[in-house]
Parts: structure tokens; sequence; C-alpha cells
């Protein structure tokens, strides 16, 4: 097998399922990332998104703050990370690999 083979078959593997992908990450573009929302779906409440210096995880310890991690919090304004997608993420932006947190 030659080496473009491999790095061919390692792209398909990585666009099927870029979780496996270790730290490379998915651009913007090749993600299909927005920076609004797509039909009520949004980054920060998808299982991917992390919020800005622990904000989520801040608030939830917080009896009355709790309540704003899935609101329009402080922490749900300012741009936060994605365990798939490249770069800042808007907290109101959507991209093809939304899940929906359980």
């Amino acid at each position: 097998m030659s080496v473009f083979s491999l790095l061919i078959a390692g792209w398909i593997l990585l666009e099927k399922n870029p979780a496996r992908a270790g730290t490379t990450k998915i651009s913007k573009k090749d993600a299909h990332y927005q920076t609004h929302p797509d039909d009520g779906k949004m980054c920060m409440n998808c299982q991917h998104f992390i919020f800005p210096g622990g904000m989520s995880s801040m608030m939830d310890k917080m009896p009355d703050m709790g309540g704003m991690k899935d609101s329009m919090g402080m922490g749900n304004m300012m741009a936060g990370r994605c365990h798939i997608v490249a770069g800042p993420i808007s907290p109101m932006g959507y991209c093809r690999f939304y899940q929906e947190k359980g």
C-alpha cells in the first residue's frame, strides 16, 4: 500500500469519526461551521462544546447560578472551544457535528 493510499484512508476515517482523530481538529470550513443557530440547535447545547474558562462546571456548583448555564449567562456570551472543530467557537454557532447534550 502506498503512502498516498494510507493518507487517503486516514482522511476518510477522520471524516467519518473526528473524535477518533486524537488531537487533530476539523477546520470550521470542513465542519460547515456557522456563527448562528440552525433551527434552534447551537453550540452551547452541544456535547462537544467547551465553555470558556470552565464556566459551565463552575456554574453547576453554585446553587444560584446553575440555571444560567443553559440560558444567556455571562459564560455563554464568550467564545468557547470544541472537542472536534478548531479555533474559537461561538456559543450561538452550529456545525454538522452537533450532538445535543443528553
